[in-house]
């Protein structure tokens, strides 16, 4: 409707002034040379508005003359570059495809119509991978290096490539200048501090998380556990190194040892590793009551066998009947849960007070018994069965049952279980990785594909093919369509038939069974 009205509106104004010049005639007289022409307004602006235009059509057929071969240049060169970026969009779809030899061509046709452009040169390492060619690849990426704005791409893929080599230090090198380069990349920020942690370089760790914090590339929260682990990481490594040291020598190492503990530790009173190393650290300078006041304000939140283990050890040469009298005031901060009542039955065996001991695991083994005992409470009640009657085929009925009974809490992880914890896992290098955990059962079947024992660094090699069957992971319990509980906790109804008394001569073979020793934290 407006253009309608707009070019009504222009034929009107043409029409008018038509009609003006109309009624207007007037004259044009041009005197030149004692020449005189004379022709009407009209006649003469028509003939201005022809020759305006035949000048403009000289000068714009006389331009393109003068432009041609520019022009030609610039049409060929867009026509070759067409061509090249439609190579290299077919040259990556063949390496998305997994097609070496069709990846290949197109890379040669892109880098002959494109030249050595980044994406010319990333489809040609792609295809040279493909094609297992890693050292031309590699020439690719380092090619790369060469420019700036292609230097970090370059660093990216050999990063890659030293990875899949098992070039940790490599890898590492080419991280670090990513991570210079541009800060704001996150896998180069996870990469230094992977392998920086892999390789236990602790303080190098420490760096790269200030550094990966100020460029936002972790949060807050990530960034102090990450500090955590890596402050008492740091305490257990200058602890080890205290005890190659004598005399003098030693105590500025222990101080300096728990310096760093203690600052793991204000990151996190209730984290067991720091607060275990500070408190034994305390112990061995002298500060007693600084180590159980560590201990016992954990132990109030986070009972665990770690933290019990060093409150026993905090006094040098104690006797046992002052170490049970201990050990019941740190378990008066958590009375109720079953580390205190292992930990109160342990310091009771070592005062031989068998009654007390009892007492303590009482809700597991007593007429009125509440819980299944694990593995753990079998072998400690067939420590009090031996050590207060002489009982051995009383132990050994219990040592049969821990057999069978349900495993304790480990540290546990991707193939790996221990009861000592470690700030990476020591069999995929991954870190804090390590959780305190009942270790989940996982059942080979025609559904679900064998997975090889967990490692454990303890137990000896499975006694039957029907154990081998068994892989410890309670990630899986979702593939077997139990819930958590099920898959760890074995059927309530499931009571393994008691052996009878094998007699004096099976004493030896199940003491072996066992493996127990009462200075140690057991399965």
């Amino acid at each position: 409707m407006l253009r309608a009205l707009y070019t009504f509106l222009v034929i009107a104004a043409l029409a008018a002034i038509s009609v003006w010049f109309a009624d207007n005639p007037g004259d044009l007289v041009l005197h030149w040379r004692g020449y005189e022409v004379r022709t009407s307004f009209v006649i003469g602006l028509g003939l201005l508005i022809v020759l305006a235009l035949v000048v403009l059509f000289v000068w714009r057929a006389a331009s393109g003359l003068v432009r041609a071969p520019a022009s030609v240049s610039s049409f060929l060169d867009v026509r070759r570059r067409q061509r090249g970026f439609l190579a290299l969009s077919r040259g990556m779809v063949a390496v998305a495809a997994g097609d070496a030899a069709d990846a290949k061509r197109h890379a040669g046709r892109a880098q002959r119509l494109l030249d050595d452009t980044p994406l010319t040169l990333l489809l040609a390492a792609q295809a040279a991978q493909l094609e297992g060619r890693d050292d031309e690849a590699g020439k690719y990426f380092q090619a790369m290096l060469e420019e700036p704005e292609t230097a970090f791409l370059g660093l990216r893929g050999l990063f890659v490539q030293a990875r899949r080599a098992g070039d940790r230090t490599g890898a590492l090198e080419y991280a670090r200048r990513a991570f210079r380069l541009r800060p704001n990349a996150g896998w180069a920020a996870q990469a230094v501090f992977e392998i920086e942690a892999a390789d236990q370089d602790w303080g190098a760790a420490l760096r790269t998380l200030d550094q990966s914090l100020k460029a936002k590339q972790v949060t807050r929260a990530q960034a102090r556990r990450r500090r955590l682990v890596l402050m008492t990481a740091l305490a257990m490594k200058e602890a080890e190194s205290t005890r190659a040291k004598v005399g003098e020598a030693r105590k500025p190492a222990l101080e300096h040892a728990l310096k760093q503990a203690m600052q793991a530790v204000a990151l996190d009173p209730y984290f067991v590793p720091a607060v275990a190393l500070a408190a034994a650290l305390c112990g061995e300078v002298g500060r007693v009551r600084k180590g159980a006041k560590l201990i016992e304000t954990a132990w109030s939140v986070s009972p665990h066998p770690d933290l019990a283990a060093a409150y026993m050890g905090l006094v040098e040469g104690e006797s046992g009947y002052d170490r049970f009298k201990r050990m019941q005031l740190l378990a008066g901060h958590n009375r109720d849960h079953v580390e205190s009542r292992v930990a109160l039955a342990r310091a009771a065996i070592g005062a031989r007070d068998w009654l007390a001991a009892r007492g303590a695991l009482e809700i597991f083994v007593g007429e009125e018994a509440i819980e299944r005992p694990t593995q753990r409470i079998c072998e400690l009640m067939a420590e009090i069965e031996e050590g207060e009657f002489g009982n051995r085929g009383s132990a050994r009925e219990w040592l049969s049952r821990a057999l069978h009974a349900p495993e304790d809490p480990a540290w546990t992880g991707e193939g790996w279980r221990s009861h000592e914890w470690s700030p990476i896992n020591p069999v995929t290098g991954e870190f804090d990785a390590l959780t305190w955990r009942v270790p989940g059962l996982r059942l080979a079947g025609p559904d679900v594909p064998y997975a090889p024992p967990v490692v454990d660094e303890i137990d000896e090699a499975p006694e039957s093919a029907a154990e081998e069957a068994i892989a410890l992971d309670d990630e899986t319990s979702g593939e077997l369509g139990l819930p958590v509980s099920q898959a760890v906790d074995e059927p309530e109804e499931f009571i393994p038939h008691l052996p009878d008394d094998p007699g004096p001569d099976g004493g030896d073979e199940l003491d072996a069974i066992a493996g127990h020793d009462r200075g140690e934290t057991k399965w």
